[in-house]
């Protein structure tokens, strides 16, 4: 009995182990793309500093039944590659009554506050680790039709993009569905789709999340900027040293440095924290915002996607 306990102890350790090399999968989102946001009128346009923003209405967008559909027939496809999806529209149903979460930042000198649009109230509800924007055109050919359709993932917290098809269906009768219509010649692009997506997904745990900083100085007089010294280094000094110690590998790179603002990218972050749990780029702002702290630096913490770390120097 003790040799055949060692055995199948011996066996799910292999198993185990074989698991952990295999890696998880990734969790996918399918939103639609901006294009046919804009195309369908799910679209808002507001104007900040000159210029016009265009942000998706995904709530609405999730109550036209062809786009629900296509999600549909999407979201199985990935389950049959290995990929599990989050459903936008189904959790966007159960939040109906939930109100969005928003930041404000009142220590700016701007008083604005900073609130989330819609694409990143999608992430930071669902927190997927790819997005997948499906977006096509519909093209009448008599009492046939075909599709232009494209497909592009993204990584949610880089913004990056990972894979991308762009292809017109063969054409087909009008008594078609046009979500099977996708899906079927989605279907002969998926499993190389899904390839991409599991190996960007396994560098990810191996060598950590791609995010973004950004470090700025209110003014709000008391003279702090990032040339100013701490314990005898400059604080842009005290910032590089903890991105060192603190990234997988120590990588990132600086983008932009001035007296009064830093910022790096392709920061790159641990997949969990000690628990277990997911990382975000507003932990790990956080951590920093607390390794300031012990060094008598105030910060504010104003991180809003889940891959776009921002902290304010000065005031909290």
């Amino acid at each position: 009995m003790k040799l055949k306990n060692l055995l199948i102890g011996g066996i799910l350790t292999v198993i185990s182990a074989a698991s952990m090399q295999a890696g998880a999968p990734p969790t996918v989102m399918v939103l639609p793309d901006k294009t046919w946001c804009n195309a369908n009128d799910y679209v808002t346009r507001t104007e900040r500093n000159g210029r016009t923003r265009v942000s998706e209405k995904y709530d609405e967008a999730f109550l036209n039944s062809d786009l629900k559909n296509v999600v549909v027939q999407l979201n199985n496809l990935l389950k049959e590659n290995g990929l599990p999806p989050k459903d936008f529209g189904a959790t966007s149903e159960l939040d109906d009554d939930e109100e969005a979460e928003e930041e404000l930042f009142e220590g700016a000198e701007s008083g604005s506050e900073l609130a989330q649009d819609p694409y990143e109230m999608a992430l930071n509800k669902l927190k997927p680790d790819i997005i997948l924007k499906i977006g096509w055109d519909v093209n009448k050919v008599g009492f046939n039709y075909t599709v232009s359709y494209r497909l592009e993932a993204l990584d949610s917290y880089s913004g990056k993009s990972i894979a991308a098809v762009t292809a017109e269906t063969p054409t087909v009768k009008t008594t078609v569905p046009l979500a099977a219509c996708i899906k079927n010649a989605a279907t002969e692009h998926m499993s190389n789709f899904a390839s991409k997506l599991q190996e960007h997904f396994d560098d990810i745990q191996e060598n950590g999340r791609e995010i973004t900083m950004t470090l700025r100085i209110i003014g709000n007089g008391n003279g702090t900027n990032f040339n100013s010294e701490f314990g005898g280094k400059e604080l842009a000094t005290i910032v590089h040293e903890w991105l060192h110690d603190n990234t997988v590998n120590h990588v990132f790179s600086q983008r932009n440095a001035t007296r009064n603002r830093l910022q790096f990218e392709q920061v790159r972050i641990p997949l969990k924290d000690s628990r277990g749990v997911t990382y975000q780029a507003r932990q790990f702002a956080t951590q920093l915002q607390n390794y300031l702290k012990g060094l008598g630096i105030t910060a504010e913490n104003t991180t809003k996607g889940l891959g776009s770390g921002r902290l304010y120097i000065g005031e909290k």
